[in-house]
């Protein structure tokens, strides 16, 4: 009992020392970024730090953040909602319709060749198409950008999930009157709560970093996301790390914000699924 229980405090001691590791990095950057350029050049390795808070306000109105904090709000909540919802009526057709079932086999075949792609096969067919649709330079083409790119990620990730919805469910809205369509909206979407939860956050995460298909595909200061903005942000400094690790910064705090606001949701979210009642 006591082995375990020294065993159980190394432990601690261990997972504690990762997450102080892993946290470093993070915080070294929140510290240079609050540092003078006097402090930055004698000691910019050091934990001290001035309270520069100037220096936020020098990146945020360099760089526009708020509107490309709009930008890339709407971006990332649009994508992931539309992927996940998509992707799941995607795995629903997939798994469970019986006519046309072979074209829905030829499709999910195609979706997982497409999984086996590299995106930067796509970028030169994706910009010529985003142009013939008249979307190119426009948010509403870079989501449909990231919906496709992220398709054939979210059908391959709920098939599995629908499979071990009880088909008696179904049956049993059928018998009640209900199509397939209401059938999947009030009995099937809302049982794939928890893998929900977790696709979102995969989704968000890569929609919110991307920094090629902003690129490629949108033109012009107004239309640019927080990485593209800080990317050029950087290129107009000399570098005056502190005010560019404080645009980093600004980049990466709304995601933090929105995780410890919302961490139980998203816990409970991503296990309720691992446990059997």
């Amino acid at each position: 009992m006591a082995k375990r229980k020294k065993f159980g405090v190394l432990f601690e001691f261990l997972m504690i020392a990762v997450g102080i590791l892993m946290f470093y990095p993070v915080i070294m950057m929140m510290i240079v970024s609050l540092k003078d350029d006097v402090l930055l050049a004698s000691e910019p390795l050091s934990l001290k730090t001035s309270f520069a808070f100037e220096n936020y306000k020098t990146a945020i109105d360099g760089m526009g953040y708020w509107r490309a904090l709009m930008n890339s709000t709407i971006l990332t909540v649009s994508s992931a909602l539309l992927t996940a919802f998509f992707g799941a009526c995607g795995a629903y057709a997939i798994t469970r319709v019986k006519r046309g079932r072979k074209l829905f086999i030829a499709l999910n075949i195609l979706f997982l060749v497409g999984l086996a792609l590299p995106e930067q096969v796509a970028m030169v067919p994706l910009v010529l198409w985003m142009q013939k649709l008249g979307v190119g330079n426009t948010l509403f083409g870079l989501i449909l950008a990231f919906i496709g790119a992220n398709a054939a990620y979210g059908i391959f990730f709920f098939s599995g999930f629908v499979n071990t919805v009880p088909v008696t469910l179904e049956e049993a809205a059928f018998i009640d009157g209900a199509g397939r369509m209401k059938t999947f909206l009030t009995i099937v979407l809302p049982l794939l709560k928890p893998p929900m939860v977790t696709l979102l956050i995969v989704i968000a995460l890569r929609v919110w970093n991307n920094f090629m298909y902003p690129l490629l595909l949108l033109q012009g200061k107004n239309s640019r996301t927080l990485p593209l903005t800080v990317f050029f942000f950087k290129g107009d400094l000399s570098i005056q790390w502190n005010i560019l690790f404080a645009a980093t910064t600004l980049v990466i705090l709304p995601l933090l914000i929105v995780y410890f606001l919302l961490q139980k949701q998203i816990i409970s979210g991503m296990l309720s699924g691992s446990v059997k009642g």
